[in-house]
């Protein structure tokens, strides 16, 4: 669909004739599926491309406001989500029309923004933007904090198809700020302007920075500003207050009293009069708790003794202002900061199992006679398949366990039995990592009433978790018990171990060690956040244990006695594609942790006619760089111990090492990753999954 809008005759590509994508997202999911689309330019769904039906199905099933605006018109797709902000003025009857004729009243604002996109010009990000809209029937002041990102789809103009919008209004936000900074504005005056008496006082000498009127009808109206309060005003130390402000200054503790003796002028000579005030020293501390300087407030009470009362609940009321500012501050950065270590983290973690696919795809046009190379290919397409189903459904029932759309079904189920299933379920991960494995099942029959599948989901989930934190031929020890009316079970490991501040939080959302640490495979963080959830909505408890860093780690899970099962459901064999031309070639080292990449772009280089070696990590990488001596190196970037940078930079110093043409692969295609890649000495960043023509047209073109 919507070739003709690109312009040119594109490429025909296969899609698969079924709307799944479509299923669930709330009322956006059953409009889009009633809708019809033979008035859109989008046409049916079922002739969606793939990039498309990717997103669609990722925006049906999220709680964050998304939007999506798609070929030469820009057709509007969006979630239950977004349309809460749309209004009906524009929802539904906006589903599937051109944005032109959506969005006209604000066309001068996001039409460039959204061209800058389309054209290849890279994601745009607006913080607090001011868009306003028609909705409920008037015009209002709308802020919004959104990112415009490319949608790829190699069909269409310069590779992209359409825009998603990320969007969150922020008008409560912008105005509460507006309303922070005017109260400040009105204390400002209230310094000025109260009927009490003020003074900034600056380091341990007292200086006097800020003074008030009522401080200088206090202190007789002298020449004070800038001076030390012990010369300005003498009687300030003759009756005993220099050495509070001392005191206060030394111990970082306020001091106040009230009806306090106060003997002054009334002005420069005058004789001296007696007053009484009640005031406060209060110590300004910075950043690290350091005082920096004492604040003076009080007040006459010889003629207003209320005055006193109303400038502390002003103070008190700037205080609780400023804190509640700088929380709601600190709660906004870190959720952006998750959010954008997330997206790039799903990214990443979704682009790396396509490497060792295409690679065994590619293997399989190479060589279709050979038996054995398409079993193997076969074998690595269905383990990395697997690889992207886990991570696509964690992030799925993450997103259903978090909006509680998530209904157990409970039924009896040994636990044996369910053990047995996760054990089959994480079985190729910790065989692929060479890690051992111990079981000890309970010498009773515990049952327990849950829900089969999510049981097993939540026990695969620690051993995988085992897996992944444990150096290669790793131990991982699988133990379950009764203990009174509960069922324990522990998953401990002998991996890279968690540090005392971490054990609670690895179960939050988002929240990963450092990647480096990871053996097999990555991840987004989140399957720990599901072990606890389904425990949760279980009745049970779940708890980290470690000794720290290097010393493994223990997860224990306790579960009421009486149980559940469901069986999962399978996945389908993509579709094998036919066999490019046959090139023939020098000596090349392919590097990458994920041995399944690393084995099938060798073996399909061989086949071709390259002379090729494999190496796991970086260590090995370089060991075989020195006693091969290759004329090309293909090395992945996230390899554990000696990354791909360090690697290159290593290779580059060595002996002949200038004259190797040194290729990145990485998941990772952001501009600024490539050009690290360039910094570090490659000559070319390849993105995951590496397509073969590419990397082949770079062999052929630096062999001339």
């Amino acid at each position: 669909m919507g070739r003709a809008r690109h312009g040119g005759t594109a490429p025909a590509i296969k899609v698969a004739a079924d709307t799944t994508f479509l299923s669930g997202g709330g009322e956006m999911g059953a409009l889009m599926r009633a809708h019809d689309w033979a008035g859109s330019s989008l046409g049916p769904p079922s002739l969606w491309p793939q990039s498309l039906r990717t997103v669609v199905r990722l925006m049906l099933n999220t709680g964050h406001p998304m939007y999506v605006w798609w070929g030469a018109d820009r057709a509007c797709l969006y979630n239950d989500a977004y349309r809460e902000s749309i209004g009906p003025e524009r929802h539904p009857r906006s589903l599937g029309r051109p944005a032109r004729e959506v969005w006209d009243e604000i066309w001068g604002i996001i039409g460039p923004q959204i061209e800058q996109v389309l054209s290849g010009g890279g994601a745009t990000w607006h913080v607090d933007q001011l868009v306003p809209i028609t909705r409920h029937g008037r015009l209002d002041d709308v802020y919004w904090t959104y990112s415009y990102s490319p949608i790829d789809d190699e069909t269409a103009p310069r590779g992209i198809g359409g825009v998603l919008v990320v969007c969150t209004e922020t008008t409560q936000q912008v105005l509460l700020a507006r309303h922070l900074t005017t109260e400040r504005d009105k204390l400002a005056q209230l310094f000025e302007q109260a009927p009490t008496f003020m003074a900034m006082l600056a380091g341990p000498e007292h200086r006097i920075e800020l003074a008030n009127p009522g401080y200088m009808q206090l202190i007789g109206h002298r020449a004070v500003l800038g001076r030390n309060i012990a010369e300005a005003v003498p009687e300030i130390a003759a009756q005993g207050y220099l050495r509070k402000l001392d005191e206060v200054f030394t111990s970082g503790n306020a001091y106040s009293e009230n009806g306090a003796r106060y003997s002054a002028p009334a002005k420069p000579g005058d004789p001296v009069g007696e007053r009484f005030v009640d005031f406060v020293y209060q110590p300004i501390k910075d950043g690290r708790g350091r005082v920096t300087g004492i604040f003076v407030q009080g007040a006459d009470v010889t003629e207003r003794v209320r005055a006193d009362h109303e400038q502390k609940e002003i103070a008190a009321a700037l205080l609780a202002s400023e804190a509640r500012f700088r929380e709601l501050a600190e709660k906004l950065r870190q959720a952006n900061r998750q959010k954008d270590e997330f997206l790039a983290t799903l990214a990443h973690e979704l682009r790396n199992p396509l490497a060792p696919i295409r690679n065994a795809l590619d293997l399989m046009r190479v060589a279709p006679e050979d038996a054995g190379a398409v079993v193997s290919a076969r074998e690595v397409i269905g383990r990395q398949l697997a690889q992207m189903v886990r991570l696509i459904d964690d992030l799925l029932d993450l997103s259903r366990v978090s909006r509680g759309i998530v209904d157990l079904r409970r039924s009896r189920l040994t636990l044996a039995d369910a053990l047995r299933d996760a054990i089959e379920t994480s079985r190729p991960l910790i065989e692929q990592s060479g890690h051992s494995l111990t079981v000890t099942l309970p010498g009773e029959e515990v049952v327990l009433e849950a829900d089969p599948t999510r049981i097993v989901q939540v026990v695969a989930n620690l051993l995988n978790n085992a897996a992944k934190f444990t150096p290669r031929g790793g131990r991982i020890a699988l133990a379950a018990r009764a203990e009174d009316d509960m069922a324990v079970v522990s998953v401990r490991d002998d991996g890279v171990g968690i540090p005392a501040a971490m054990l609670d939080q690895v179960f939050e959302m988002f929240t990963q060690l450092d990647p480096s640490h990871t053996q097999a495979g990555g991840g987004l963080g989140i399957g720990l956040t599901l072990v606890r959830r389904l425990v949760e909505m279980h009745g049970g408890t779940d708890e980290a244990r470690s000794e720290g860093p290097r010393a493994g780690a223990e997860f224990v899970v306790r579960l009421p006695r009486a149980a559940a099962a469901v069986a999962p459901a399978g996945a389908r064999a993509p579709a094998i594609p036919t066999a490019p031309r046959r090139a023939t070639g020098r000596r090349i080292v392919v590097a990458d942790d994920n041995v399944d990449a690393a084995e099938g772009l060798a073996t399909l280089l061989r086949v071709l006619g390259y002379e090729t070696r494999m190496a796991p990590d970086g260590q090995k990488a370089l060991a075989l760089a020195r006693e091969f001596r290759p004329d090309v190196m293909v090395l992945d970037i996230a390899m554990p111990g000696l990354d791909g940078h360090e690697l290159a930079r290593a290779i580059r110093a060595e002996p002949g090492g200038r004259d190797m043409l040194l290729i990145a692969a990485s998941g990772w295609g952001q501009a600024e990753d490539k050009q690290r890649s360039l910094d570090a000495g490659f000559d070319h960043h390849l993105v995951k999954p590496v397509e073969f023509e590419a990397l082949d047209r770079l062999l052929r073109e630096s062999g001339n």
